[in-house]
């Protein structure tokens, strides 16, 4: 980060960081409700956002379990023992071995994946031991090169997560937000939400840095690498063409991909009734299917 050549924040030296001490960006005022207005640069795309989606899926009575990525990384999560696995609102920074063991579980074995954020698998990290990574950001100047062919920094290292995801991050409409348009109004995911063919929702949101709707904060929308039936099902309106591509595509081993590529999704789910009965028969067709 601090690296004249590759410089992308402005300070000019760190605390050291962990894994242990607790982060004053990863805590909810034990005050706070969910159904609270998510305040903060931090809150709105980190842990007091993540915890919004918990809170509906109590509501909306579904059993789960929580894991941290760290956990991941280090085979403490046995995805075979899971019918769906959900990541939400902004999960950046992955490792490639988390990668390929989501990647291998989809399109080898059938898993269900609902990816619920925004700006994801965006960053390879590489992790030295149990308390020490490496955050892959390498020189964004490249992904600003027209004849650049890397579609973000974890395709610099590795591969696009288009492959996996359907979308990858995309700048356009950054710090902005807005409802969908519907697109394919005929697809189960609409099932019960009473929406029309070009039709909004998402129109309701808690987070209050860039509020105005579901596709919001950060965005992401198909690339070149998106699998080949990469299914778009609503559209972001955001400005610039900026808006969030909410897509399904299925893998030949009967894995499923849904991506609504919005940071902003998660603080709709509980003030936004279309949102919510979108996600919850996700779940249920998921669920369905195993």
């Amino acid at each position: 980060y601090t690296d004249p050549e590759h410089l992308n924040y402005t300070q000019t030296d760190y605390d050291p960081l962990s894994f242990e001490r607790p982060e004053w960006d990863l805590h909810v005022p034990e005050a706070d409700r969910v159904t609270d207005p998510v305040r903060g640069r931090a809150g709105c795309h980190l842990a007091p956002a993540e915890w919004r989606f918990l809170g509906w899926l109590e509501r909306e009575q579904f059993a789960y379990d929580v894991y941290s990525e760290t956990q991941f990384h280090f085979e403490m999560l046995d995805l075979d023992q899971y019918d769906v696995l959900a990541i939400t609102v902004h999960p950046e920074y992955w490792s490639v071995e988390m990668y390929e063991r989501l990647k291998a579980w989809v399109f080898e074995r059938g898993g269900k994946l609902m990816y619920l954020g925004g700006n994801g698998l965006n960053c390879a990290v590489e992790f030295l031991d149990e308390s020490t990574c490496i955050y892959r950001n390498e020189d964004d100047r490249d992904l600003r090169n027209k004849e650049n062919i890397f579609e973000s920094r974890f395709h610099q290292w590795h591969e696009s997560e288009a492959n996996l995801l359907g979308v990858a991050y995309d700048p356009r409409g950054i710090m902005t937000a807005a409802p969908y348009k519907v697109i394919e109004a005929e697809h189960w995911v609409f099932e019960g939400t009473k929406l029309k063919q070009g039709e909004l929702f998402g129109t309701a949101s808690q987070h209050e840095r860039v509020p105005g709707g579901a596709s919001g904060h950060e965005t992401d929308k198909r690339t070149l690498s998106s699998p080949p039936k990469t299914q778009l099902l609503a559209q972001g309106l955001n400005p610039a063409d900026g808006g969030a591509e909410m897509t399904i595509h299925e893998t030949a081993s009967g894995g499923t991909v849904f991506s609504v590529g919005s940071i902003n999704w998660v603080t709709s789910l509980l003030v936004d009734e279309k949102v919510s009965r979108i996600t919850r028969n996700v779940v249920e067709n998921f669920l369905a299917e195993k």
